[in-house]
């Protein structure tokens, strides 16, 4: 006798025996039962999951003379007809074959006819999908009211390619991709029923590589015991398919986790010299994590497609790694499976996302952030009289303790004697310390920087100097005034209209101070800004519009607004010097405070 393949030996022959479509079966074997009978249905789904199966299985319950129940006799000379395929009242048509309007109009001529045996003729259309759409507008009538005796079964993998007019004419149902567990319980089944050793680790991998088509999985079957002289097993399966096998995946997933670039790296180097494929090992690790992740988030939950030992070995590599890095590893990998799939060169994809994976950022808990923001705040209080005692006080970023507010005498003003004066648009009320005064007695004091040493003896006072307004009596102009302000939005302009790239750049800085022909410009962006302005040509090119909308400058000095001197100084303070060391940052822009509102 010549060997048949698994997949045609365990073809169901009964409804309990398909796999993995419970209500497709349950539904039929009720109609069956209570001679419920449609005159044309659609059986829809992916291939190899029992559509053409369960339909020659309705269509054998169907021609049973003795059928008692939803199941046939299979005893009778019909049953064994149609187990054989030699019945006269069971067609099967292929519709890829068979797919022209001649063929339809025949098979309207046959329907006519009484079935021999029994009560029913059967049509089974494979591949329904495949008709032409003359073919479709021929079997309308005949679909749609055929004689009592007809029963049409169409089969397709892609029901979408049937036309609106058949879709209304037939009771669909749709089958589904086998489930992960059932395809591996079914596979476990036949292995023992056909006395074959295999490795447990090794079903995983049929199952995955079949997608969850039970013909697919008998058919890999097949072909890995062949290569395994009779045996099944992971390493087997893995050169058989070319993908990787599941201890190099894990050794791959370990060194990712653990932040180590080399060994993951070597890894994929290991698999391109010997041929693997590189997108299924992407996804191999995809998945591997992807569970890691699961059994994380839920360490409770026992996945179908893994055995007790696998989930236990998979809880233990995510030990020592949080859920948002297996979040960020995931998300790693499934953008180079992405990629790679369109990518020249997916080696490369795939090594960019094992270097992101392996330094990817270690988050914190938020919990543990607040405290030490805490901690260094609370130190800096304690802190804070001691540097100012020794002459190098910065303007504090911590808000200031709010202390209640003074009793207000009956014949005291509600304002202040002094309030006219403090006014945001009071000339020089930014460049001097407050003069001692009556205090507003609704609103907190507020807190002012002290001038630096470095200033007090040079900056001049604006309010004080007998020279024009916006100029210093030494020949230095104040610091932004509104000519200067509205002089370098014509500078910006002029820049913007030659090279933009570099107008926007302009943007993140201001004027200065102008002195003995020289424009100080304070650079407020971070170190992309600065860098550009500090260009040798970009900076003549500012300085010709300098020249042409400011008089009397002809030199330009760049200034950081963090430095020391006519900057902000902002990176003096001690919390940010704090912050910066904590958290291993920068500053890269930097923004005025919102002024403070009056009191009522």
């Amino acid at each position: 006798m010549t060997y048949q393949v698994l997949a045609r030996k365990w073809r169901p022959q009964t409804f309990d025996a398909v796999v993995g479509q419970d209500a497709i079966t349950r539904t039929l074997r009720n109609a069956l039962a209570a001679d419920r009978i449609a005159h044309a249905y659609l059986f829809a789904g992916p291939r190899g999951v029992g559509k053409t199966t369960t339909a020659r299985l309705l269509a054998r319950a169907l021609l049973c003379p003795d059928r008692r129940g939803p199941e046939p006799c299979d005893a009778c000379a019909v049953c064994q007809e149609t187990r054989a395929g030699v019945s006269l009242d069971l067609f099967e048509i292929d519709a890829a074959s068979n797919r022209k309007i001649e063929d339809v109009r025949a098979l309207r001529e046959n329907v006519k006819y009484a079935p021999t045996r029994g009560r029913y003729k059967v049509y089974i259309i494979d591949e329904a999908h495949q008709l032409t759409a003359d073919a479709f507008d021929a079997l309308l009538k005949t679909l749609e009211e055929p004689p009592a005796h007809v029963v049409f079964v169409l089969a397709t993998t892609d029901p979408r390619e049937l036309p609106a007019t058949i879709l209304s004419r037939v009771q669909r149902f749709d089958f589904r991709p086998i489930a992960p567990d059932a395809l591996r319980a079914s596979l476990e089944g036949i292995l023992h029923e056909e006395k074959v050793p295999f490795d447990a680790a090794a079903l995983p991998v049929i199952v995955r590589a079949a997608q969850g088509s039970l013909r697919d999985a008998l058919s890999l079957v097949d072909t890995a015991i062949a290569y395994g002289q009779g045996r099944l097993d992971a390493e087997t399966i893995a050169t058989l398919l070319g993908t990787t096998a599941s201890a190099e995946v894990h050794g791959f997933a370990r060194a990712v986790l653990a932040h180590e670039s080399g060994p993951a790296l070597e890894a994929i180097d290991r698999a391109a010299r010997e041929g693997e494929d590189l997108q299924a090992f992407a996804r191999d690790v995809i998945e591997l994590v992807r569970q890691t992740m699961v059994l994380k988030a839920a360490p409770t939950t026992q996945p179908a497609d893994l055995t007790a030992a696998e989930a236990n070995e998979l809880r233990k590599l995510g030990e020592s790694v949080s859920l948002e890095e297996l979040l960020y590893v995931v998300r790693a990998f499934l953008d180079a499976d992405e990629l790679m799939r369109e990518s020249p060169h997916p080696r490369v994809e795939l090594e960019i996302a094992t270097v992101r994976a392996t330094r990817r950022p270690v988050p914190q808990a938020l919990d543990d952030v607040l405290r030490r923001v805490d901690e260094a705040e609370a130190r800096l209080r304690r802190d804070a009289p001691a540097a100012a005692s020794g002459g190098a006080a910065q303007e504090s970023l911590l808000p200031p303790p709010v202390p209640p507010a003074p009793a207000r005498s009956a014949a005291e003003p509600r304002g202040g004697a002094s309030a006219p004066s403090r006014g945001r648009g009071a000339p020089g009320a930014d460049a001097s310390p407050r003069a001692s005064g009556p205090a507003v007695a609704d609103s907190p004091p507020r807190v002012e920087p002290p001038p630096r040493a470095s200033d007090a003896s040079s900056a001049p006072r604006p309010e004080t100097s007998p020279a024009s307004p916006g100029e210093a009596g030494d020949g230095r102009r104040a610091d932004a005034g509104p000519d200067l302000t509205t002089a370098w939005q014509r500078v910006i302009d002029d820049v913007m209209k030659k090279k933009p790239t570099l107008g926007a750049v302009l943007m993140h800085a201001r004027p200065g101070v102008i002195e003995q022909g020289e424009l100080t410009v304070i650079v407020t962006g971070n170190h992309f800004h600065r860098d550009t302005l500090a260009d040798r040509g970009n900076r003549e090119l500012v300085l010709q519009a300098i020249r042409k909308n400011v008089p009397g400058v002809d030199r330009m000095a760049l200034v950081a607004a963090d430095a020391g001197g006519r900057g902000s100084g902002v990176t003096d303070d001690p919390l940010v010097q704090a912050t910066l060391a904590e958290f291993q940052g920068e500053v890269v822009a930097v923004r005025p405070r919102l002024p403070e509102g009056d009191g009522p």
